[in-house]
């Protein structure tokens, strides 16, 4: 008896085994297709998404690239290093035309305007030598008479500009100015940013006692 259930059973029970794995296997390729019919539809949603959120970090980056002003500084550099001085000749120019216009115009606040500005043009001249410094007084100090002919009267100049910096009440007269702005033309023009302009006077002699004012301020 044994023998004969062991030998039906196994027959009657496939079809069953069978329905049961057919239907299981229908029921995962349903939920597979129902996955991924999901996947596919929600697909154009994500891909907005990830172009809005792209678009996004790209414009952050841009703006702080802008607001560093990291392109512009790049640039300038490989202009000044590579292309050698003739950018850094170009801006020197325009920078002193600037002097020059502040100079002429004549008022007592366009005077000192036209003192600081080339003060700090020679600072950034000097700076981009190679010389160090926080300032243009530090980086005098770097330096020597080999290095720069008139630098003590550009000490002199340099003296002037922090009265004016430091003085509210400090009156400079225009001729003082133009002997001042005389010794930033000629240490610039040393330098090799900025062709000298022909003297319309004769320039103070290199020997001679500064005429620009004694300050008792320190080197």
């Amino acid at each position: 008896m044994t023998s004969v259930t062991s030998a039906v059973t196994p027959s009657a029970t496939s079809p069953l085994l069978r329905q049961l794995s057919s239907a299981y296997a229908s029921e995962t390729a349903a939920t597979a297709h129902r996955a991924a019919k999901a996947y596919f539809s929600a697909l154009p949603t994500l891909e907005i998404a990830s172009v809005v959120l792209t678009a996004l970090c790209a414009a952050g980056v841009i703006a702080i690239i802008i607001k560093t002003g990291w392109v512009r500084a790049r640039r300038e550099r490989f202009e000044n290093v590579v292309l050698k001085t003739n950018h850094a000749k170009r801006f020197v120019k325009k920078s002193w035309s600037e002097v020059e216009r502040h100079f002429f115009s004549g008022s007592d606040s366009d005077l000192k305007i036209a003192i600081l500005k080339a003060d700090t043009l020679l600072g950034d001249a000097l700076r981009e030598a190679g010389i160090r410094g926080a300032d243009l007084g530090e980086r005098l100090r770097g330096i020597g008479e080999a290095d720069l002919p008139n630098i003590d009267r550009v000490w002199e100049a340099h003296k002037l500009r922090n009265r004016i910096a430091h003085e509210a009440d400090y009156v400079l007269k225009r001729d003082l100015a133009e002997r001042a702005l005389t010794v930033y033309e000629e240490a610039l023009a040393h330098l090799g940013v900025l062709e000298e302009a022909p003297a319309t006077s004769p320039a103070p002699d290199s020997n001679s006692p500064s005429n620009l004012p004694p300050s008792s301020s320190p080197r």
